[in-house]
């Protein structure tokens, strides 16, 4: 668990610096926060099974 927000808090911190974002330190907390609830999220749909003969839904332009 503390691996996960480590990994958490420098993938911001990566991601601020790519982007040339200034986080001030009490935005920052709330980043993580929504990093961890995001993360949960995608845990979450990745687990989810599939049937073998699930087929991608349709893809619809306007």
């Amino acid at each position: 668990m503390e691996q996960d927000e480590a990994n958490l808090a420098a993938w911001c911190d990566a991601m601020a610096t790519l982007l040339d974002l200034p986080i001030a330190m009490g935005d920052r907390t709330m980043i993580l926060a929504n990093l961890r609830f995001i993360a949960s999220q995608m845990k979450f749909l990745a687990e989810f099974p599939l049937d073998d003969y699930a087929e991608p839904a349709n893809i619809f332009r306007a």
